[in-house]
């Protein structure tokens, strides 16, 4: 079990919208993932109380500062935008946006009768300006799944959001759970246990909270890819000390054996159209990584320099694929175009980074990085800036394999 575990490891890591016209969205897409630059604006009211203003205003700040799609400026210098808050407590608060030119973008007024409304009026009102200034959804409800391991050696699973405040553990028994997938409409993820019998692919229902093994026939499987329609994975299995690729049915039928190697064949990634498989094989004597098209069968070699690159992921849109790559005796992150003809490392340093997933908008890269001793969740934009730590867990605690969705539904609260 121990030897499959290091190679487990080793592969993975009360207003309503606006109508709008396409032409009055304002286009920030691009591999150069540009940002609207916004100046902000607070009208001074002097029967405010200073201290509530300064949180609203701190967490709209906050919430556009981690869309993604902003980034904020104090001089009017070389600015896109201006938002100007109004925020009068037990009234409202209102924010319009305008052009240098004081065109009207954006305005929207919400009632905020307390404390406790401030933070859910903030996300709202941040993803309307979303919404309205570029026609995409927010990722600011989303949930990330990973596992977290403590001086305990219990691997358990959790749920967080984008802000790391959230925490929400849904997997903790003696096991050794690792490598979460979510199911593509979120309901549930898919995870791999390793035990006395091998190792095995699980799922929970998070509505439930019931876990199932799946295919307990097979041994030694790891990782899975899911299919669009959640029908279908790919995934890995161990055979006779060579792993291979599998497209399998969630009754535990093989639909198709993908690969016939005496190498190993890992890590498999399909594209959200279900058109193409990335994959990690070590076939040509270094671990690197293969897409192959599935109508046509053709194969091919996406990455060249260095002796291991691995953990590639999809963006949403499957355009663009993130991975990691060892250069220098550290592993840093790379992002490359779906063919492969452009590659751009995007996180340099003294401190490895690695098991990269893009943000469902793919504005922004979730990955794993070493604070002292620990391994920690980091988000940087897609363009190699503002990284920032997800969660504030203290020392002893390792947090690894994350993935993120945009489907997952969090109860309410309130």
């Amino acid at each position: 079990m121990r030897i499959f575990l290091a190679v487990i490891v080793t592969f993975v890591y009360a207003f309503f919208l606006y109508a709008y016209d396409e032409k009055d969205i304002i286009d920030i897409r691009g591999f150069n993932y540009g940002r609207l630059q916004v100046a902000v604006s607070v009208e001074k009211n002097t029967s405010s109380n200073p201290a509530q203003v300064d949180k609203v205003v701190g967490l709209l700040k906050r919430n556009l500062m981690w869309s993604g799609l902003f980034d904020l400026k104090e001089i009017y210098e070389k600015i896109d935008l201006i938002l100007k808050i109004r925020f009068v407590p037990l009234q409202e608060l209102r924010v319009w946006i305008v052009t240098p030119d004081n065109t009207t973008l954006f305005d929207h007024a919400r009632l905020i009768s307390d404390e406790s409304d401030f933070d859910p009026v903030a996300i709202r009102m941040v993803e309307e300006i979303i919404f309205q200034l570029t026609g995409e959804r927010s990722v600011l409800r989303s949930a990330i799944a990973y596992v977290e391991k403590d001086d305990t050696r219990q691997y358990r699973i959790l749920l967080t959001d984008a802000f790391g405040d959230k925490q929400k553990v849904i997997i903790k028994d003696t096991h050794y759970n690792i490598l979460p997938r979510w199911k593509p409409d979120g309901s549930s993820l898919l995870f791999t246990t390793l035990g006395q019998g091998g190792s095995h692919l699980r799922q929970i229902v998070l509505k439930t909270g019931a876990v199932t093994t799946l295919f307990k026939n097979h041994k030694k499987l790891s990782g899975g890819s899911w299919s669009g329609t959640g029908k279908e994975l790919v995934i890995t299995r161990s055979i006779d000390g060579n792993s291979d690729l599998f497209k399998i049915d969630l009754q535990g039928n093989i639909l198709e054996r993908m690969t016939f190697r005496n190498t190993t064949e890992a890590n498999p990634r399909l594209s959200p159209d279900g058109k193409r498989l990335l994959f990690v094989s070590n076939r040509s004597g270094s671990i690197q990584i293969y897409q192959r098209i599935l109508e046509t069968g053709e194969t091919f070699r996406m990455t060249f320099e260095g002796s291991l690159n691995f953990e590639p992921n999809w963006s949403n849109d499957g355009a663009y694929i993130v991975f990691s790559g060892l250069r220098n005796r550290r592993h840093q992150i790379f992002l490359m175009d779906k063919e492969g003809d452009f590659v751009q490392q995007i996180t340099y340093g003294n401190q490895s980074a690695e098991q990269p997933v893009w943000s469902p908008n793919g504005r922004q890269i979730l990955f794993v990085s070493k604070l002292n001793y620990d391994q920690k969740l980091y988000i940087i934009r897609a363009d190699g800036t503002f990284k920032r730590r997800l969660t504030q867990t203290g020392a002893g605690i390792h947090e690894f394999n994350p993935t993120w969705t945009a489907n997952y539904k969090w109860p309410k609260t309130r």
